[in-house]
C-alpha cells in the first residue's frame, strides 16, 4: 500500500518564489558587457547582453523553488536543501 502525499507546501513554495524572482531582479540588471570597439575613430561603446549569465541565473534562482514544490513534498531533505540554497543566494545578494 503506497503512503499518501504530503499536500502540496503552497505558502512557502509561493514565499520561496517571491525569494528567487528578487534575487533574479536584483541580480539580472547587472549581467550587461561592454564592449569597447578601437576600430574606428572616435571608439565606441557597445552593450552586449549574456544570454548564458543569464539562463544560469535563472537555473540557479528557480532549482531551489522546484525542490521545495516537487522534491520536498515527498522528502523533507529537498525541502530544507532548497530553503538552504535560498537563503545563501539572499546572503550573497545583499553582500554585493
Amino acid at each position: 500500500m503506497e503512503k499518501p502525499h504530503k499536500p502540496i507546501p503552497w505558502l512557502s513554495g509561493s514565499v520561496a518564489t517571491f525569494a528567487a524572482l528578487f534575487i533574479v531582479a536584483v541580480v539580472l540588471p547587472n549581467t550587461d558587457k561592454v564592449v569597447t570597439d578601437h576600430s574606428i575613430y572616435p571608439p565606441r561603446i557597445y552593450i552586449e547582453p549574456q544570454p548564458i549569465t543569464v539562463c544560469l541565473i535563472l537555473a540557479v534562482a528557480f532549482i531551489p523553488v522546484i525542490c521545495i514544490f516537487i522534491l520536498g513534498r515527498r522528502w523533507g531533505f529537498f525541502g530544507w536543501l532548497g530553503w538552504i540554497v535560498l537563503a545563501f543566494l539572499l546572503a550573497s545578494v545583499f553582500m554585493m
